[in-house]
């Protein structure tokens, strides 16, 4: 009956003889424990839940959390505290920057004025400069017109009553006539009327009369009203008029030296004294 089983393909059934003598012998089979390692011991110590208790107030768990967590509203405030920090070095800085700016525009104003007070100066300097040349050139010319007139005229003398300057000489009246009459006198002793051209003859005659009186000079503005001319047609390059002169009042078409060299219109019919000029015969 087993063999037709057996034969046939069906299982064995529980509890036949093969499966009880395989049972036996593994049960007689000893393991090799010495090779085997030892089994962990089982901790029976209940677990302790490490999640904070629903029952642990929340500032323990702050502080078993290691301190206090900043809320929404503590950390606008110092956002807000940040923000007016930096407001207030900003406008520190930037009063500081202008104060210092305020320094360098005083300090520029002050080098401006300095610098404008040191060209006022020295332009007056050097305009005060200019007149002492044109003194000292006008003096230069003066004592060369003398020595000129020294050496060409050494060998000769003016006329009695005229004085030499560079080879000319002068003639001042001591009496007082019109301007026609005084010209007349000239001619009469081969002259004319004086006619300045130069610095030096004006300086000359300036300090050779050296009186009170006014002298005749021959030039006048007869032939066109304001267009003096000399007596040899020659217009006037160097003038030496007082101030606000020729004024033309009463019909002054005349002029005449005053005291000092300065010139001056007159009435041509007045008297006044004379100059009167010749070339020595050198």
């Amino acid at each position: 009956m087993f063999n037709l089983y057996t034969s046939a393909g069906h299982p064995d059934l529980p509890g036949t003889t093969e499966e009880e003598e395989e049972d036996e012998d593994y049960e007689n089979t000893a393991p090799p424990y010495k090779d085997l390692p030892p089994k962990p011991r089982l901790d029976l110590t209940p677990a302790v839940s490490t999640s904070p208790s629903l029952a642990t107030p929340a500032s323990q768990r702050h502080q078993e959390s290691g301190g206090p967590r900043c809320c929404p509203a503590e950390r606008l405030v110092c956002l807000w505290l940040l923000v007016v920090m930096t407001l207030l070095l900003g406008c520190a800085g930037l009063a500081v920057t202008l104060i210092k700016y305020q320094e360098v525009v005083e300090e520029l104003r002050t080098f401006r004025q300095t610098m404008w007070e040191a060209n006022v100066t020295g332009m007056a300097g050097l305009a005060g400069l200019k007149k002492d040349i044109d003194r000292i050139r006008a003096d230069t010319n003066q004592s060369r017109g003398k020595l000129w007139g020294l050496l060409e005229c050494s060998g000769i003398t003016c006329p009695e009553g005229w004085l030499p300057f560079e080879c000319t000489c002068y003639y001042f009246s001591p009496s007082t006539r019109s301007w026609d009459e005084a010209r007349e006198f000239c001619q009469d002793n081969f002259s004319h009327l004086v006619i300045v051209s130069s610095f030096a003859e004006q300086n000359f005659l300036a300090k050779a009369h050296d009186s009170p009186w006014m002298y005749w000079l021959g030039l006048s503005d007869r032939d066109q009203e304001g267009d003096w001319r000399w007596l040899d047609g020659s217009p006037v390059t160097l003038s030496f008029w007082e101030p606000e002169e020729p004024n033309n009042i009463n019909n002054e078409d005349c002029a005449s030296m005053n005291r000092g060299g300065t010139w001056n219109d007159l009435s041509c019919f007045k008297t006044a004294h004379w100059i009167c000029e010749r070339k020595c015969s050198c």
